[in-house]
């Protein structure tokens, strides 16, 4: 549409002019403009994209790391790929398109020796890999913005390489990580944990190869035209079934089944059981805590629907390290409780029917005693089978999950086992998905046997010709075996009394 407008001298001088300033914005795709927007918003230090594959990630993250050198001069960037030689197969390349419209004057030096790239501002940018102790080469110094492409492929450490070698060098100038990558091939993959924390935390954006045909519709853009999608499906077997394309294009994360604490919880179950759920007139409810002070201690509050014979989880409460008191903690739980079962027309509060814990004595016994709260120990033994009881209510939909119990869902979709098994693997949140240990001590201890509906409760209405009638019933001059004297006494039946 550009070129019909404006000739071509005319749209070289403008971006001439914008390179000058800085802006390189229009050098993106809707999809890269909508990630841009997306990291220029985001408050917290580092930024994850996970994206689908040929969406222009490393040509993303290029432009990024030019536009910063060239709007602050003097700036580091630090920017890392999984392995050397992609600095000249990827980067370089990549770089030299970028670069094909700047002004001579503008263009950064290559230094082939040291892998960087030094603009006449006097701002840099550090090309390293990840193999072979590379990365040590970035240590040190400052930096104003850290990026590591394909962070789902390091094979080093990359919590150590994000966190000793990058973090530190941005602590005098409040720079900024970026990570981007494909979904890794491994669900316990260090990027698989940032990509959960920044989920938590608002700073996750996540873009599939369907969305980015949906951004591109109605340009001319070859790399996302609905006939090379699905020649692109084709070519999994399977189609968009298979776990190759799901991983490599729709972003997902394919958890082992082995693995995975919880693996019937997945997207389509999760829009189904994540939702209000009507409180019913009786119920019974219930408080199930999993105690932890480094960890997190997280506490649910359900009830039993029993005429649905469903557990509904209403809410949550999680609190760790300095804050987690027991004064704190039983302030919260009794807010919560009568918050949660106190009746909005009598005022009447209806404790709940049990509570469990983990066997925390010292907890239990500070709660019981110093603030009224009796909390039960669980039994703990048969791990195992206690998980997979929880497995089957909630794939079997007789569990729902009130959406602002944001922990335990979050739990739910990634908790993964240790590698004994025998317990549940490290989480990003500083836990060991507490949520996941609290349901399944909720689901263990409820008492599905237990009716909470009065006797004669929405029995049918009765007439005066019932054996069951009760004439002027609570009349305090009728007694009450005459109130009930005919509840047992013989029918009458026409068709025998002919």
């Amino acid at each position: 549409m550009i070129d019909t407008l404006y000739s071509d001298d005319e749209i070289k001088e403008a971006r001439g002019r914008l390179w000058y300033m800085g802006n390189l914005e229009w050098k993106f795709d809707p999809t890269q403009k909508r990630m841009y927007e997306f990291w220029k918003g985001v408050t917290k230090k580092t930024t994850v994209i996970n994206c689908s594959r040929r969406l222009g990630k490393s040509y993303f993250l290029t432009v990024i790391a030019i536009q910063q050198c060239l709007q602050h001069p003097k700036s580091i960037v630090k920017f890392l790929q999984p392995e050397q030689k992609m600095i000249r197969i990827n980067i370089r390349p990549i770089m030299e398109k970028i670069l094909e419209d700047c002004p001579a004057e503008l263009r950064p030096s290559f230094s082939t020796k040291d892998n960087i790239y030094t603009f006449s501002n006097g701002s840099e940018i550090q090309l390293a890999g990840t193999d072979n102790g590379n990365h040590e080469k970035l240590r040190g110094g400052d930096s104003h913005l850290c990026i590591i492409d394909e962070a789902g492929f390091v094979k080093s450490r990359l919590q150590y390489i994000v966190r000793s070698v990058l973090l530190p060098t941005t602590f005098l100038t409040r720079g900024k990580l970026l990570l981007s990558s494909t979904s890794p091939l491994e669900a316990d993959h260090d990027f698989a944990k940032y990509m959960e924390h920044a989920e938590q935390t608002n700073s996750l954006f996540r873009v599939t190869l369907l969305e980015a045909l949906k951004d591109n519709e109605g340009i001319d853009e070859p790399r996302f035209t609905p006939e090379l999608i699905e020649e692109i499906i084709a070519e999994y077997p399977g189609g968009m079934a298979s776990d190759d394309f799901r991983r490599e294009c729709l972003c997902e994360i394919i958890h082992d089944g082995d693995n995975a604490i919880i693996p019937e919880f997945n997207d389509e179950l999760k829009q189904d059981i994540v939702k209000t759920w009507p409180l019913p007139t009786f119920y019974d409810s219930y408080v199930s805590m999993d105690v932890g002070f480094r960890d997190l201690t997280v506490v649910l509050f359900a009830y039993y629907d029993f005429q649905n014979a469903v557990v509904v989880i209403q809410d949550e409460i999680v609190t760790n390290g300095p804050s987690m008191t027991t004064e704190s903690l039983a302030k919260s739980i009794q807010i919560k409780e009568k918050e949660l079962w106190t009746n909005s027309l009598t005022q009447e509060f209806k404790p709940p029917y049990m509570r469990v814990s983990d066997n925390n004595l010292i907890v239990i016994n500070d709660l019981q005693v110093l603030h009224g709260l009796t909390f039960l120990p669980t039994a703990k033994d048969g791990k195992s089978e206690a998980v997979n009881k929880a497995r089957i209510m909630i794939g079997g939909y007789r569990v729902y999950i009130d959406p602002k119990c944001k922990v335990l869902i979050h739990h739910l979709k990634h908790g993964t086992w240790s590698k004994t098994k025998k317990t549940f693997s490290r989480s990003p949140d500083n836990g060991h998905y507490d949520a996941v240990d609290a349901l399944v001590y909720l689901l263990r201890n409820i008492n599905e046997g237990k009716n909470p509906y009065p006797r004669g409760y929405n029995h049918r209405h009765l007439n005066s010709g019932d054996g069951k009638f009760i004439n002027n019933y609570g009349n305090e001059n009728n007694k009450l075996h005459d109130q009930i004297k005919g509840w047992f006494a013989p029918k009458t039946n026409s068709r025998f009394n002919k």
